[in-house]
């Protein structure tokens, strides 16, 4: 099954898509941003494949591919994880190619996401954690309903020092009740 916005279809994280993913991950301006997150060294299409095939196999995780609808290019990865069936909680955490940003490609997948997993999948909370300096993603969640939930000072090193993480989360009544 995927997940169908006006402009994107969110398919399933397949074994092809570890060129796409190794090209995404390895630009610098992306690998920057991604904060504690981030990946030290460059990843090839291999490593990119061994990864695509381990959290293929995780419950309570799905991976997926950002397509755009018409014509099917990739332009991201979107993860949803640390599922909690008793809490009704999960982690999103999203991640898109640069020629891509700046378009609402980000706000249309993430909120496409949340509405599936809180009107399909009857999730209450979900959760993410961002670099502090991504300012394009943190006005993304905003738009789609997060708030601040706190800080993790100092929990990843970027450009010789150490940086912070936002934690943000969005409630199902929250996300609902924003005016849609």
């Amino acid at each position: 099954m995927n997940i169908e916005t006006k402009r994107l279809v969110l398919r399933a994280l397949e074994p092809e898509d570890a060129e796409f993913l190794a090209g995404v991950v390895n630009d610098p301006e992306v690998r920057d941003l991604l904060g504690a997150y981030e990946l030290v060294f460059p990843v090839g299409p291999k490593a990119e494949a061994k990864w695509i095939a381990s959290v293929s196999a995780r419950e309570g995780e799905a991976h997926m591919t950002v397509t755009l609808r018409r014509g099917g290019r990739p332009i991201g990865i979107l993860s949803v994880k640390d599922m909690d069936d008793r809490n009704a909680s999960a982690h999103l955490s999203i991640v898109l190619e640069r020629p891509s940003w700046d378009q609402g490609f980000g706000t249309e997948a993430v909120a496409g996401v949340l509405d599936f997993l809180f009107n399909r999948m009857n999730v209450h909370r979900v959760w993410l954690r961002v670099n502090e300096r991504n300012v394009r993603a943190i006005r993304c969640y905003e738009k789609c309903g997060f708030s601040r939930d706190g800080i993790l000072r100092e929990d990843h090193f970027e450009r010789g020092c150490w940086a912070s993480s936002i934690i943000m989360s969005v409630l199902a009544d929250e996300f609902r009740g924003r005016g849609r």
